[in-house]
């Protein structure tokens, strides 16, 4: 009875993390995950491709048996794959020491879970409500977000906009400040030669934004010299603001890979200090470097040249 017990309670947990494996850690090492990843990426692509052309009326007309079918048929997978993460998302590691309610709620309510809610909310509230689900297309849509579970990049991009926040909100409220300066200005400047345009700050506001951020449509033009002599310096002024967020941005990215480049490089060199990596040794290097989102590529280069400085380094006190 009690062997019985220990088999059944062995059953189960292997299910739960083979499930989570396949849907979120390890794409990489089973045939049968890059099958579903890459399901699943084509799926979300089309989806986005369907509500793109439904949204012509010509085709929607033409189709729209087919369109139902296969967003019903999207959306119960999506329904799937949601409740699968909920149910396996216990196994990650962030988790241990969790219970298994609790682990489940946290989950629910990261930004990643939340995306992919979102995106099947149109389904939920069509069984409830008699909604015409292209009212929803905005939703639909949002599942491109989904693809950040499948790449990524958009973690990186995601942690180095977290840590240049304050720096970002800063470049941006001073951007603020000085559109409605600007606007303030013109409309004192050219507000009674062009009252349908700066006649108020309000209206200003459009010509501000347009012109600082150096897009300058060209509907709305100042005519009198001072208001062309204000505008020259706006325009100068907007060419190097509104770089400065995609300076600050370059530059966390590259200060973001050497870090976690360098963290990579620390374990290397403390697994190759008997001057080997053995089996277990490299395969929790590539479990880092995956985690550290460092391709397999840049793992082996940093070996390599990381084994070939090891070789290189000569005794201070024999020379050998």
């Amino acid at each position: 009875m009690i062997k019985r017990q220990k088999t059944t309670n062995d059953v189960k947990p292997s299910l739960r993390i083979r499930t989570y494996q396949v849907l979120e850690s390890e794409a990489h090492k089973s045939v049968l995950a890059k099958c579903v990843t890459y399901f699943l990426v084509i799926l979300i692509i089309s989806n986005v491709i369907a509500a793109i052309l439904a949204s012509e009326a010509s085709y929607h007309q033409r189709f729209k048996q087919q369109f139902y079918l296969f967003e019903f048929i999207s959306l119960s997978i999506f329904c799937l794959e949601y409740l699968l993460r909920v149910w396996c998302c216990v196994e990650a590691p962030k988790y241990h020491g969790m219970s298994a309610t609790k682990a489940r709620l946290r989950y629910a309510i990261s930004p990643v879970a939340l995306i992919d809610l979102i995106t099947i909310l149109p389904f939920i509230i069509a069984m409830f409500l008699s909604l015409d689900l292209r009212a929803l297309r905005l939703l639909r849509v949002l599942r491109l977000l989904k693809l950040t579970h499948y790449f990524k990049g958009f973690n990186i991009f995601i942690t180095v906009v977290n840590k240049e926040l304050k720096s970002i909100t800063a470049a941006m409220m001073v951007i603020l400040f000085l559109i409605v300066i600007a606007a303030s200005l013109m409309h004192a400047v050219e507000g009674k030669v062009q009252p349908e345009y700066f006649g108020s700050i309000l209206r200003s506001l459009w010509w501000a934004v347009v012109t600082m951020t150096t897009v300058g449509y060209g509907d709305v033009v100042p005519i009198t010299p001072l208001g062309k002599l204000i505008s020259t310096f706006i325009m100068l002024i907007g060419v190097g603001l509104v770089a400065l967020p995609a300076g600050m941005l370059a530059a966390r990215f590259g200060e973001e890979l050497r870090e976690r480049k360098k963290k990579l490089d620390v374990y290397i060199e403390s697994a190759l200090t008997d001057g080997t990596i053995d089996r277990h040794e490299y395969q929790a290097l590539t479990d880092l470097a995956d985690k550290l989102e460092i391709s397999p590529e840049d793992l082996h280069r940093s070996i390599r040249l990381i084994k070939q400085g090891k070789h290189g380094k000569h005794c201070p006190h024999c020379g050998k």
